[in-house]
């Protein structure tokens, strides 16, 4: 009776190893239905790794399997593709006009070395005046690349940044037509300062509560900072004033 009891555990002991076999590779068939082999047995030394997509469920058959080098899906869109796409305000002969910040002098000679990456502002006057032609002539880049970080429309993702600007921050129902700004004013330190001014702009339809040729003023103080004697100076923030619906909490520079 003895020696039979114990053949019986035995055959059950078989019969529970196989059952756990059985469900671990169930298991491990459904765990690693979706994989990605990035190298093969007797594979080419140097060989490009390769992506499967294995019907889920573990099937053993090679057939099952699409392998492709293209990854998944296509690049995220490049910042300088998607600013040659956008439209400008730019004349052909942009460097021989006069500057639209109201220099009196040519473009070439005034906002031209800053909007080309030539030249760096050196005062929050190059800011200010430099942004109002980039706004005059829809220089997105500029715009963003004038930001400084803690101001409230600087964001992390710059296509993102362009498109916004793009879509609705460049005042493409309004003719740019002057800039009044008024003395640099000192901030806290030498890294910061402040200037207040005022921009015409001219509507160029009904729109808005603005009639087409009607004219309205921006008021802006604006802050501007640098991190150090020698470097540029960025747009930080500014408080907009305006009597056009709509642009009350528009920040133009």
């Amino acid at each position: 009776r003895l020696r039979a009891t114990n053949i019986i555990e035995v055959k059950v002991a078989l019969i529970m190893h196989a059952m756990s076999k059985i469900l671990f590779l169930t298991l491990l068939g459904f765990t690693t239905g979706f994989s990605i082999i990035t190298s093969r047995p007797n594979a080419a030394v140097g060989a490009r790794p390769t992506t499967a997509l294995a019907a889920k469920g573990g099937s053993k058959k090679k057939k099952g399997i699409a392998r492709t080098t293209k990854g998944f899906g296509a690049p995220p869109p490049k910042l300088e593709d998607v600013l040659a796409k956008m439209k400008t305000r730019t004349p052909d002969n942009a460097n021989e006009v006069d500057c639209p910040c109201g220099s009196g002098k040519t473009h070439g000679e005034c906002c031209g070395p800053f909007l080309s990456g030539e030249k760096k502002c050196l005062t929050p006057s190059d800011v200010l005046r430099s942004r109002y032609t980039a706004f005059t002539w829809r220089y997105i880049k500029y715009i963003m690349d004038t930001t400084h970080e803690t101001c409230r429309d600087y964001r992390e993702d710059r296509v993102a940044w362009a498109n916004d600007l793009n879509k609705g921050g460049m005042f493409d129902s309004f003719t740019f037509v002057k800039l009044d700004p008024s003395k640099e004013e000192d901030g806290e330190n030498e890294n910061e300062s402040f200037i207040e001014f005022k921009v015409t702009l001219r509507a160029n339809e009904d729109r808005g509560g603005s009639v087409a040729g009607q004219e309205t003023i921006i008021s802006e103080r604006s802050r501007f900072v640098r991190a150090g004697a020698d470097e540029a100076w960025t747009y930080a923030s500014g408080e907009v004033r305006s009597d056009v619906a709509g642009l009350e909490d528009v920040a133009l520079n």
